[in-house]
């Protein structure tokens, strides 16, 4: 099957969207499918990422919030009907409007739905937004969502195409082998990863920190715009830089270095249709801690009982401290010990929806010597 990705940003670009795309994709090829990635970049370019040819187009607004690119309008314009399906996500971007409504072409839509902005001119702008939202989810032939609970907030706000949408949580990749970052580093390390937005509450988790003893770090993976206003808090409270180390930007390698000698992961995000950083940590058996939201209870019950994982009130610091340490000294689990699915079976559930969607195959039988065409 020939599918086209459509994405406002990709690898190496990090973040939650980012990281289930590149994931899907890469499987998808590995089942025999076509793909290509259609995302938006500061300049264009073409390569081929994990087997995937990636289409990057140059941006035309380049707003943080509101990326936005003429060119991938264009050329969906022009080029859509040389794939069998189209596959945009995240609601909460530009990218996905043009596959909605320059083309013809079947149009599955993951949204990665939050229900709202996460800053106050977002959330202001995110009612005015849904109209344009409306388009892209009428125009959808089926809906993925990645939980239940995303499922029922999408439902809230567009009950017209309830009976579209199918839930196929995330999966999870085998945990790389490597040798601990942290090998001969003094203390417990705590890795806390994701886009450093405000609404992931980074800043809960460093505030914890004074309540944890000295030998405890917190490791902070990620890039972005709060990333100033966290470094300037962890100095405001005391905590240098062998207490609260920012990481930045990983490469695959490094992370899979950091995450084998964590002591314990956390995520205090207030909004996440899943729970990816969540995920990734029980899979290589890290003790683990995160925000009582719907999509980390959730994933919970999905990763069945006897995982180490501990949801509470990020608001509260003394109870956030509380579950970091108990996490930081709880042994790590087996390898592979919880009952979430792998990007195997979402690659394969995924492709029955894009079979659901796309025009059948016509075969064309030719007399004499001439072979069968497609």
């Amino acid at each position: 099957m020939r599918i086209g990705v459509v994405t406002s940003a990709y690898h190496p670009d990090v973040g939650g969207v980012e990281t289930h795309c590149r994931r899907l994709c890469a499987a998808l090829v590995a089942a025999g499918d076509r793909v290509e990635v259609l995302t938006q970049h500061a300049a264009g370019a073409e390569e081929t990422v994990d087997g995937v040819l990636v289409r990057r187009f140059p941006l035309t607004v380049a707003a943080r919030n509101y990326r936005f690119s003429t060119a991938l309008w264009q050329w969906l314009r022009a080029h859509a009907g040389r794939y069998d399906v189209l596959h945009a996500h995240s609601y909460h971007a530009l990218a996905a409007l043009p596959a909605a409504l320059t083309n013809a072409t079947p149009l599955v839509f993951t949204p990665h739905y939050h229900g709202t902005g996460h800053s106050r001119l977002r959330a202001a702008l995110h009612p005015i937004y849904r109209p344009v939202g409306r388009r892209i989810v009428a125009r959808s032939s089926r809906i993925i969502c990645v939980t239940h609970a995303e499922r029922e907030l999408l439902v809230g706000h567009f009950p017209e195409a309830a009976d579209r949408m199918v839930v196929i949580p995330n999966g999870t990749d085998p945990a790389r082998a490597a040798v601990p970052a942290a090998e001969g580093e003094p203390g417990r390390g705590i890795v806390c990863v994701g886009r450093l937005e405000r609404y992931k509450r980074v800043d809960r988790v460093i505030r914890a920190m004074v309540h944890l003893p000295a030998d405890h770090r917190l490791d902070v993976v990620g890039a972005g715009p709060a990333r100033d206003e966290l470094e300037q808090l962890a100095g405001r409270l005391g905590l240098d830089a062998g207490r609260v180390r920012f990481h930045g930007r990983l490469r695959d390698a490094e992370f899979a270095a950091r995450m084998a000698g964590a002591a314990a992961a956390v995520s205090a995000s207030a909004h996440e249709a899943f729970g990816m950083a969540v995920a990734d940590a029980l899979n290589a058996g890290v003790p683990t801690v995160a925000s009582f939201i719907p999509a980390h209870r959730e994933l919970a019950v999905m990763a069945g009982d006897g995982v180490p994982l501990w949801l509470v009130n990020p608001d509260d610091e003394a109870a956030l401290a509380d579950a970091l340490r108990v996490a930081a000294g709880t042994p790590r689990a087996a390898y592979g010990r919880h009952a979430l699915p792998t990007w195997s079976d979402v690659v394969q559930s995924t492709r029955e929806v894009y079979a659901t969607v796309a025009p059948p195959v016509r075969l064309i039988q030719q007399s004499g010597a001439g072979a069968t065409d497609r």
